[in-house]
């Protein structure tokens, strides 16, 4: 099985991570480490995971989301989730994966919008 390496690129303090192909099992621990890494070696306040491309997503992939968020939280680090489409919010449900402590967006622009908003309460301290 090939490696998958997904861009994870660096805008203001934000990291964005768009899934573009379906991932296997491997491809996805794969991602979720280079996530990890990419937010303690930059610092990020937040991270985007844009799903816009993902027309399937398994449970596997879905509790490794999760897992992410959890592990970002962890770290001081928001999860945004943004393009979730349909089919991919409708297969969540189905299986019952709720993503706690996961913000979701409708796209990319509302996701850094409302990251933006989060970190800048978070720094007042409001949050």
């Amino acid at each position: 099985m090939d490696i998958i390496n997904i861009p994870i690129l660096k805008i203001e303090n934000f990291l964005i991570a768009s899934i573009q192909v379906a991932l296997h099992d491997l491809q996805a621990v794969q991602f979720k480490d280079a996530v990890l890494q990419r937010i303690y070696e930059s610092k990020a306040k937040g991270v985007i995971i844009d799903l816009t491309a993902t027309d399937v997503l398994d449970s596997f992939v879905g509790r490794l989301i999760s897992d992410i968020a959890a592990m970002a939280r962890l770290m001081g680090t928001t999860v945004v989730i943004t393009g979730l489409q349909p089919a991919v919010a409708i297969t969540l449900v189905e299986l019952g994966l709720e993503l706690p402590g996961i913000e979701t967006a409708l796209n990319l622009e509302k996701g850094i919008a409302k990251l933006r908003k989060i970190t800048e309460s978070n720094a007042d301290g409001s949050a």
